[in-house]
């Protein structure tokens, strides 16, 4: 059994922006399509095209146990693909295969690179915790922030997508960084066969990246977790820097810190303050206050007295409503669990503490 992946098809749109696209067919004789539109002033990939693909397609391939076979060539990166096979069939073993990858030989692109402009590097950037944490740690070498629309906020919800695009205008210009942003179908793509947050996000973020290689020659990813965590996770300090090619290094950034530390470090920030996004349980304002993910960062800053710093959050913290959330995955577990321990060092929050307390105490896990 084989998924193909076909040529990729490149053309520049009426309004003048850079379409990039691709289709897989699976054996069972559907297909799916992929597409990136950029604007008009990032140049197309033109040597090894299937680099911008094999990421996602492989965490695909393996999940529906099918030999991966691409049109364009790609890079020489076998070891980097074998080991990635090694890790994700390691952690989860009864949903990944090894696979075979076949593709034309890698075209030589150092002439090319050798002729482009200087290129800069990039941050994935969501406006979130981490993506602050990354700018605000690299700000000195960091030359552009890249998004993709279509990965946290869906392509149909339009007016979340207009305030999205005005908050990555406003920190790319009080930042002094060049913005990079695409919109793509690469998560409806990957949805019907993988898990987004644990097997499959990094991928595409690296896909992204290369898509954008052109201009930018590094690109990092933020990590969610900490070195100290150990979570399974689609992005993960051993697997991004596998994405890497001659044309763009992948870089995994931030697990020397934990989400709590990270808030706190950020928390004095004032391009943080006026943007921070980290909610994604709705798309009619920035941060609802109400889910877990808005209530946890809440109660971080409120920790370090910097909650009404930040006026992205519009509600006062409830931690009622926090503390009567839940921990249904390891993922949320780890974090409240990072949260607590950094909160029970901090003087005078003994309600946060507690709070947070609790809701481990529910779900059995040491605090």
């Amino acid at each position: 059994m084989t998924m193909k992946v076909g040529a990729t098809q490149q053309d520049v749109l009426k309004d003048g922006r850079h379409r990039t696209r691709v289709r897989a067919t699976f054996s069972d004789g559907t297909h799916r399509d992929l597409t990136f539109v950029t604007r008009d002033n990032i140049p197309f990939v033109k040597t090894n095209k299937g680099d911008i693909w094999l990421p996602t397609m492989l965490v695909v391939a393996m999940r529906r146990g099918e030999d991966l076979e691409l049109t364009d060539p790609i890079s020489e990166r076998a070891v980097a693909i074998n080991r990635v096979q090694d890790i994700l069939t390691t952690w989860y073993s009864r949903r990944m295969k090894r696979v075979e990858v076949q593709a034309p030989p890698a075209q030589s692109n150092r002439r090319r690179l050798l002729a482009s402009p200087e290129r800069l590097t990039g941050t994935c950037f969501t406006g979130g915790v981490d993506s602050f944490y990354s700018l605000t740690k690299n700000q000195d070498r960091v030359g552009a922030i890249v998004y993709g629309f279509g990965l946290d906020v869906p392509l149909r919800e339009t007016a979340a997508i207009e305030r999205t695009t005005s908050l990555l205008e406003q920190v790319a210009a009080e930042s002094g960084k060049q913005l990079l942003t695409a919109r793509t179908t690469i998560r409806k793509f990957l949805a019907p066969d993988t898990r987004w947050g644990s097997e499959a996000h990094g991928a595409a973020l690296a896909s992204l990246g290369t898509l954008f290689s052109p201009v930018i020659d590094r690109i990092l990813v933020p990590a969610t977790h900490s070195y100290a965590t150990g979570q399974k996770w689609g992005s993960h300090p051993l697997l991004d820097d596998l994405w890497s090619t001659r044309r763009l290094i992948v870089e995994h950034d931030g697990a020397e810190a934990g989400r709590a530390l990270k808030t706190s470090l950020i928390a004095d920030n004032p391009v943080a303050q006026r943007h921070l996004r980290v909610c994604y349980m709705e798309f009619a304002t920035m941060n609802c206050c109400r889910c877990l993910k808005c209530l946890r960062t809440m109660a971080n800053l409120a920790a370090v007295d910097r909650l009404d710093s930040f006026p992205t959050f519009h509600e006062p913290l409830d931690l009622q409503r926090l503390g009567s959330y839940e921990l249904r995955r390891g993922n949320a577990v780890n974090q409240i669990r990072d949260l607590h321990n950094f909160v029970r060092r901090t003087p005078g929050k003994e309600d946060i503490t507690e709070t947070l307390a609790g809701m481990l105490q529910r779900v059995g896990v040491a605090k």
